[in-house]
């Protein structure tokens, strides 16, 4: 990998070292988008499964509705939920530039809202399946 009209120095120098590893990544993931996209699909289902379990037995352990007031007043549960929403209006923010029907806009709004990590990575693998053979990351995060 020696080369290019570089010393010796300069060939074992942290700086060089690791913009050839980010040129070698980038050409990976490049040249193997179907790679990408399957481990894609294949984490944020793994996430989904996940998420969907945690909720379901978190709520057969404990109602969020009787034990609101007690953690509404814990600030890391105040902190924890600013950050939820800040993560969701950043979702939010490409999700509107993606899709084009209002209704469904609205919809979807309403699903990160209620639902959070959920809705959210539902959303991901609805578009992450529909991407056709050869298309990638660039076209999952461009407009439909």
């Amino acid at each position: 990998m020696k080369g290019d009209n570089i010393t010796d120095t300069e060939f074992l120098s942290p700086k060089i070292f690791l913009l050839r590893k980010s040129v070698y990544w980038r050409k990976l993931f490049k040249n193997n988008s179907h790679f990408m996209i399957n481990f894609l699909k294949i984490v944020f289902s793994a996430l989904l499964v996940f998420m969907c379990y945690k909720v379901i037995s978190t709520s057969l352990e404990s109602n969020l509705f009787e034990q609101w007031d007690f953690l509404g007043s814990i600030p890391w549960m105040q902190a924890t939920l600013w950050d939820f929403y800040a993560n969701i209006f950043i979702i939010t923010l490409w999700m509107l530039y993606k899709e084009k029907s209002i209704i469904l806009k609205i919809s979807i709004v309403i699903l990160f809202v209620c639902l959070g990590s959920i809705a959210t990575l539902a959303y991901v693998l609805v578009h992450l399946f529909k991407l056709k053979d050869g298309e990638g990351v660039k076209e999952l995060l461009s407009k439909v």
